[in-house]
């Protein structure tokens, strides 16, 4: 290769390893933001996709609630969000597959879902999940259980766009 297509590879490569604007990156995260949408109406809909999987969500984490509630004693003035709950569900089919395959994936169950609009973006919703550790079946089918419902819900609350 020559030195003006070695350089090329390079600087098109150190281009994408920078990050796109508005979109969060972190490693096994994945994002899908719903807009237009209303909070109420994408939380209804991420409810009703984890019911459709014959799933029982838990009670939601009230996340943040918890900041508003402790900002004044960490001196926080800015808000992250403006609504936001963690979802928790299981499948036991795929706690089975994932247990079987390795005992330490316990600290992947339950399977979580954070629903969340930010201050001052009212059109928009975001869900952001942790996606299943390794290439194990198991891994693979919750992967696609947490796809399936990420595309339920952007398919009854409004357009999405997933990115990782």
């Amino acid at each position: 290769m020559s030195r003006p297509a070695r350089c090329l590879a390079t600087a098109l490569a150190m281009l994408a390893l920078l990050p796109v604007p508005g979109t969060a990156r972190a490693d096994g995260i994945r994002h899908l933001r719903i807009g237009p949408a209303l909070y109420a109406d994408a939380r209804e809909a991420l409810v009703d996709a984890i019911e459709a999987e014959g799933l029982v969500p838990s009670p939601p984490s009230q996340f943040g609630d918890m900041l508003a509630r402790t900002a004044p004693a960490l001196d926080e003035t800015t808000p992250v969000y403006q609504q936001a709950e963690v979802m928790h569900f299981c499948s036991a089919r795929i706690a089975w597959q994932l247990a079987r395959e390795n005992p330490l994936n316990i600290a992947q169950c339950p399977l979580s879902m954070a629903i969340y609009t930010r201050p001052g973006q009212n059109a928009a919703v975001h869900l952001a999940w942790r996606e299943a550790n390794g290439d194990s079946p198991g891994a693979r089918a919750a992967n696609a259980l947490l796809e399936r419902i990420a595309r339920q819900v952007a398919d009854n609350a409004g357009r999405a766009a997933i990115s990782r």
